[in-house]
């Protein structure tokens, strides 16, 4: 009668499920906590912490460019960040909609502004 598993086979087969266990400890650890950093012209003007916020924060950043005032709407609610109102031309920065994953990057180039979601 032919043997069906060889002793390389059943070696094989237990090397494959103990590397499939290897991530298994990676589940449990908690995500750090993220925090939204806002930049206007290069100068770190808010940290706010994204992870655990709740309900509705509003922000407004000016940027003052040919002698006129420019502004930014800025709004956090839960664990997001978006830009929801701004006056300048392209409105790219309300388009990109709600960011809450570190490495998330929301600009306004315009009016110097960025929104970054880091993590600690």
């Amino acid at each position: 009668m032919m043997k069906l598993l060889k002793k390389a086979d059943i070696v094989l087969i237990v090397l494959l499920f103990a590397l499939s266990l290897l991530p298994l400890p990676q589940f449990g650890q908690p995500e750090p906590a993220c925090y939204a950093e806002i930049r206007q012209a290069g100068k770190v003007i808010e940290r706010i912490q994204l992870t655990g916020h709740t309900g509705i924060t509003e922000l407004t950043t000016t940027y003052e460019a040919d002698g006129q005032k420019k502004h930014n709407h800025i709004r956090v609610e839960n664990e997001q960040i978006a830009v929801t109102s701004a006056d300048c031309p392209d409105k790219i920065c309300m388009q990109t909609g709600a960011i809450s994953a570190p490495g998330e990057i929301i600009a306004c180039l315009p009016h110097k502004l960025i929104i970054e979601i880091k993590s600690e």
